[in-house]
């Protein structure tokens, strides 16, 4: 199998969902990398929304998710959280998608990464790769040279679901 290319050498083309939060930018930043690195792929486009104004139709149309936010008092934003309640009824639409997690804050806490990650079973979710937490503490404002971490996810996560779409029997 060639990534982009199914078994009968057919194009394949997915769409990458980098769902998130920022007040700041930062995570932001974080999700721009990460889109980057979903476009580094051939066949995979990425999708940049900003869970406040996303829809659970985003959500399902989606072939994969990378989730995003800051970390706020050891948990994910609020309006996440939300997000992920108003898609409860769907959950079985987007069943087995890959999935990824990033998070940013103060310190490098990892709370927030498993809050969303906690998401995943009962969504089901596949989680594809490690989560990022990205500390400003530690590391300062995300800045581009800073972020291959990121790009990495994005590439692993659209060729994850590039190679799934290309092992899915035709109908």
């Amino acid at each position: 199998m060639i990534l982009g290319l199914n078994f009968d050498g057919d194009a394949i083309m997915v769409k990458v969902l980098i769902l998130y939060y920022s007040r700041t930018g930062n995570v932001e930043a974080l999700a721009k990398a990460i889109a980057s690195g979903v476009e580094s792929v051939k066949g995979a486009s990425a999708e940049l929304r900003r869970v406040d104004y996303a829809t659970v139709d985003d959500l399902i149309s989606c072939d994969a998710v990378a989730i995003g936010s800051p970390n706020y008092f050891g948990y994910m934003a609020g309006l996440l959280k939300d997000f992920f309640d108003k898609a409860w009824s769907v959950r079985d639409k987007i069943s087995s998608k890959p999935a990824a997690a990033f998070t940013c804050g103060g310190g490098s806490s990892r709370s927030a990464l498993q809050s969303i990650e906690g998401l995943f079973p009962p969504f089901k979710l596949e989680k594809v790769s490690e989560g990022i937490v990205w500390g400003l503490r530690d590391m300062g404002s995300p800045k581009d040279r800073d972020l291959p971490e990121c790009r990495a996810l994005g590439k692993a996560l659209a060729e994850a679901v590039l190679k799934r779409k290309a092992e899915e029997p035709k109908d």
